[in-house]
């Protein structure tokens, strides 16, 4: 497939390339994202339209939280992931992500056991791209942050934060 690209690429001129990245441009919404991303001077904008995204998954607007707000929440960030050109805005996406579900678990009083687990993983998945990108001390007061919050509102006794944010800072 890439080859078969690759020949239409040198089988094209100037003008014909024009053409099919305007195409493509105005074809598909994720690739607007992308060079949204690439040539503006701020991400700023499409990372808060993504976190937006992640608070619907879980702040539906009715009584009760999203049923598939985890795995809404996290083809959110996937989706994010595939246009991303800075590592750090994808950690911070991840780590807005625990918060939301930490408000959530206040707001709507969630007891089940793997709503709270599963907080304590996408904390455990945050630290763990920030350490690949070298990025923890950076976002270090943030992961204090949603600990303190984490440990002020769980409603199981037995998850906590604490343990994984010394497995990656060892304080």
């Amino acid at each position: 497939m890439k080859r078969d690209f690759l020949k239409l690429l040198k089988a094209l001129d100037e003008e014909e390339l024009r053409e099919e990245l305007l195409a493509l441009y105005e074809r598909f919404p994720v690739l607007r994202e992308y060079y949204k991303l690439e040539l503006g001077t701020s991400t700023k904008d499409v990372l808060e339209k993504y976190k937006k995204d992640v608070r619907k998954a879980f702040f539906t607007g009715r009584r009760r939280m999203g049923k598939r707000g985890r795995s809404n929440s996290s083809k959110i960030i996937k989706a994010f992931a595939e246009v991303s050109i800075h590592n750090k805005d994808l950690v911070l996406l991840h780590l807005y992500r625990v918060e939301v579900m930490i408000e959530a678990i206040v707001y709507y009083r969630v007891d089940a056991e793997q709503f709270h687990d599963s907080a304590v993983k996408s904390f455990a998945k945050a630290l763990s791209l920030a350490q690949k990108q070298v990025l923890l001390e950076d976002i270090r007061p943030e992961a204090e942050r949603l600990m303190a919050l984490f440990h002020e509102c769980k409603r199981c006794g037995w998850f906590t934060l604490s343990e994984v944010f010394r497995e990656f800072y060892q304080a």
